[in-house]
């Protein structure tokens, strides 16, 4: 496994919505080793749940080393003048010059002119005076509290990496979302934010913050409580009738029990499907660069690489071509499919191949995570509805690469940026990497076709034939 230090970051807002229990709930979860509160009351409270992490206050950053003791490392400074202790630091070996350090500190502010179109590094001067009298001999990576998580730019030599939810936002109400930050040895950083209400009772299924406080007030404290709730017993709470109580409760077992559960007849749509699995460089692609496909008929896995920065419709050339060819009468089946490989898809493909536009729009296109979700199908296990989450969840084990798609698409940006020997990737971890999601979909997949159904629903599975339910990118209604 890839070492790497991951920093939790808990503003005062999203602190706030979390119960103590659903608190601990997103520490088990996010497993960091330092923790980043707001206010000086945060993290003390913090103090007390946090076990072996380091809890930071934002507002007071005590200078020294806080985390990692080899590979990559999290240092603070509560002023620039700050960096010179880390060069004590590197002069005792405290800090290891072979990875990467990253600085955390206040210091830096990204400021977006949006009349002028122009950005600014705040304290930038200082910051760089301070550091050339450092005369440090290290790589860094400076991390500043004002600036979004997946912020990264690079100053002319000084590399700049935000961690703190909503700090670019303009808005009066402060971000009510946590994050994770993971540091890598090679200067990647790759950061989530998370929705505080995925823990605790407000990550079940049908559960808001009024709903999650009258499951409290009637004794259900836990998803366990709710879990082992007798049918009936959560119509006794004030505004859940059957419907509602049923999907709460069996939402419950799925996390408790590690399964899924089927709340509609609604079919899978079965006939052989195939799982696919697209990595590009960004949210807004401009290059879609391996996919990763399973086919279910002959239980081979394939995958379509792309390697060369000057042939960026290679990969889904020989896709397209492929499916065309073997797969064009059986479904097409991605995880979120519908918000993001599918309609990328669609255009690389018309922008890259139009020979093979025709047969792309009648694609049988099927995304799980919508069918399920979305459409309340299904419930799934999973702290969150990510398809690692659920997967694991499931029992999936995993190919243990030690990527993820934050690392993936970033590191793939800095070698698409600087194509070099310094920057070209793994090649053959990040194929096993898309492998693994591709297999670990085809595993959730047979699960949710496989599930019990909850009471009064009955369990329908079988083929279902394509003419009836052809769909075009982004239009899955035919599945309803």
């Amino acid at each position: 496994m890839e070492a790497s230090v991951t920093l939790a970051v808990y503003p005062a807002a999203a602190l706030g919505a979390l119960t103590d229990r659903a608190l601990r709930e997103s520490l088990a979860s996010l497993d960091p080793d330092a923790v980043l509160a707001e206010r000086p009351r945060d993290g003390a409270r913090l103090d007390a749940v946090a076990g072996d992490a380091r809890v930071l206050r934002a507002a007071r950053l005590d200078t020294g080393v806080v985390a990692g003791d080899s590979g990559p490392q999290l240092a603070c400074v509560s002023t620039p003048r700050g960096l010179g202790t880390l060069r004590g630091h590197e002069e005792r070996g405290d800090l290891d010059a072979a990875s990467e350090t990253y600085v955390l500190s206040d210091a830096l502010a990204v400021d977006v002119d949006l009349t002028a179109l122009e950005t600014t590094l705040d304290g930038r001067a200082a910051y760089e005076d301070a550091l050339r009298e450092a005369a440090l001999d290290g790589s860094y990576t400076h991390l500043t509290t004002n600036a979004d998580p997946g912020y990264r730019n690079d100053w002319d030599g000084l590399a700049v990496a935000g961690v703190w939810p909503g700090a670019s936002e303009t808005s009066a109400t402060p971000s009510a979302r946590l994050a994770a930050v993971s540091l890598y040895g090679d200067g990647t950083v790759a950061s989530e934010t998370y929705d505080p209400g995925r823990f605790g009772l407000r990550g079940l299924d049908g559960v808001g913050p009024t709903r999650a406080a009258t499951l409290r007030e009637a004794g259900y404290e836990t998803k366990a409580a709710v879990a082992a709730s007798d049918p009936g017993d959560l119509q006794a709470c004030e505004g859940l009738g059957a419907t509602t109580e049923r999907t709460i409760r069996y939402s419950a077992k799925a996390r408790r029990e590690g399964v899924a559960y089927r709340t509609s007849a609604e079919r899978l749509p079965g006939n052989d499907p195939v799982f696919i699995d697209i990595e590009t460089d960004g949210l807004s692609p401009t290059m879609i660069w391996l996919i990763g496909v399973y086919d279910s008929r002959t239980e081979a896995y394939r995958s379509f690489l792309a390697t060369d920065p000057e042939a960026k419709g290679r990969a889904v050339a020989a896709f397209a071509e492929w499916y065309a060819t073997h797969a064009c009468d059986r479904p097409l089946v991605a995880y979120n499919g519908e918000r993001f490989d599918f309609p990328h898809l669609d255009e690389h493909i018309e922008r890259y191949c139009p020979e093979h536009a025709d047969a792309w729009r009648d694609a049988w296109t099927f995304d799980l995570l919508w069918w399920a979700s979305t459409r309340d199908n299904a419930v799934l296990p999973g702290t969150t509805n990510a398809l690692g989450d659920v997967a694991a969840a499931l029992g999936w084990e995993d190919a243990n690469t030690g990527l993820s798609g934050a690392v993936v698409g970033q590191r793939f940006r800095r070698w698409l940026a600087n194509p070099s020997r310094a920057t070209e990737l793994d090649w053959e971890r990040h194929e096993r990497y898309c492998e693994d999601d591709v297999r670990a979909l085809a595993y959730v997949y047979e699960a949710v076709r496989d599930a019990d159904p909850v009471p009064g629903v009955a369990h329908s599975d079988g083929p279902r034939e394509s003419a009836a339910t052809t769909t075009t990118q982004g239009t899955l209604g035919d599945f309803g």
